[in-house]
């Protein structure tokens, strides 16, 4: 189930997007992370809709599923969870979606094995993709609600 930030539930998340994208200008940025814990993972997709010079609106759904057995199926399977969000709103209209890949391409990282294939992944659906470091909505807003730090707003 998606969520608001102060965790009310969004019972159609493209009815959502689409009302909070009305009078245009609006960007639409997904990302997914992960946090690994003993024996699952908790799997985060995030849908950022910035307006500029005005802030935004964050919808997640969080979503628990075994530990991931290597660093690749994590990667894989965070941005299949961001394309599957962003195929959802496609079908619905909504086309111009940025995802972001929890994926660094500097090759002192282990991730960046797997940038040009993660990369790929999303161009070849027909989405924008942003890696580390301009992957801000995987790496620091999904990565801080699978963290459980994000706090509600009152």
């Amino acid at each position: 189930m998606w969520q608001t930030l102060t965790g009310d539930d969004v019972p159609d998340i493209a009815a959502a997007v689409r009302a909070l994208c009305a009078g245009g200008g609006k960007a639409i940025h997904i990302g997914t992370d992960s946090k690994q814990r003993a024996l699952s993972a908790d799997y985060v997709t995030v849908i950022a809709v910035l307006d500029p010079g005005f802030g935004g609106r964050i919808l997640y759904r969080r979503e628990r599923a075994p530990r991931s057995r290597s660093l690749a199926e994590k990667l894989f399977r965070e941005v299949a969870l961001s394309l599957e969000a962003a195929g959802l709103l496609q079908q619905q209209g909504l086309e111009a979606v940025t995802v972001h890949v929890d994926a660094n391409g500097d090759s002192k990282h282990e991730s960046s094995r797997f940038v040009g294939a993660l990369s790929g992944m999303v161009v070849g659906h027909g989405f924008h993709v942003r890696i580390k470091p301009e992957a801000w909505c995987a790496t620091h807003v999904a990565d801080s609600i699978a963290k459980d730090e994000m706090h509600r707003a009152a």
